[in-house]
């Protein structure tokens, strides 16, 4: 009697597991479009604010922290960035995020 259980119990576990797989709740930077320009006001752009990218790294490089601003803008839920300034040492960049139909 205690096979069948513990059988049982295994195949639950197993079910409840495969169950919790899913999708990343990342946001995708892939959609964000980036840009020196501000977005033209016929687009009604919904301003959210500044952002910034950094590296993780001393030896960072541009199209690091651009990834990792355009990453930064897709968690607050823009698509659209305005690039303002970069480091002197370019591992660091501000920008503003906006939202755009």
């Amino acid at each position: 009697m205690k096979m069948p259980i513990t059988s049982l119990l295994l195949l639950a576990a197993c079910g409840l597991l495969s169950g919790c797989s899913s999708r990343s709740v990342m946001p995708n930077k892939d959609g964000v479009e980036v840009s020196r320009e501000a977005p033209d006001k016929d687009d009604k752009c919904r301003k959210i604010g500044r952002i910034t990218g950094t590296s993780g790294s001393a030896k960072g490089t541009r199209e690091e922290v651009l990834e990792d601003l355009k990453q930064t803008a897709a968690n607050k839920g823009a698509n659209f960035v305005v690039v303002k300034q970069y480091s002197p040492q370019g591992t660091s960049v501000t920008g503003v995020a906006y939202v755009c139909p």
